[in-house]
């Protein structure tokens, strides 16, 4: 695995390529819908953040001991993806 660091600009850029950015997006979905489905469950997209420790990472979250615990990490997580759920029907769509 390989790891690049990303600057605003480049991100601007980016996201500003529209094409890009919409095949980067639905790769990236098709590469999570593990079962096909043309949705992301909660169980493809946490699977996906806890591999890349997203909010360990990013948001500094921990058990006060430096640590994240089981329970915290759901909460999160549940609350992450129900940004992705506009419908609450309990997955994502493209």
């Amino acid at each position: 695995m390989s790891v690049e660091i990303l600057d605003g600009a480049t991100i601007r850029d980016f996201v500003e390529d529209e094409a890009a950015f919409d095949s980067s997006v639905r790769d990236w979905f098709a590469r999570l819908d593990t079962n096909h489905d043309g949705l992301l469950s909660f169980s493809e997209m946490a699977g996906e953040l806890a591999s890349l420790r997203v909010l360990e990472t990013h948001f500094g979250v921990d058990d006060g001991a430096g640590r994240m615990g089981a329970e915290e990490l759901v909460v999160l997580y549940r609350e992450l993806f129900a940004r992705f759920d506009h419908d609450g029907d309990g997955s994502v769509d493209m």
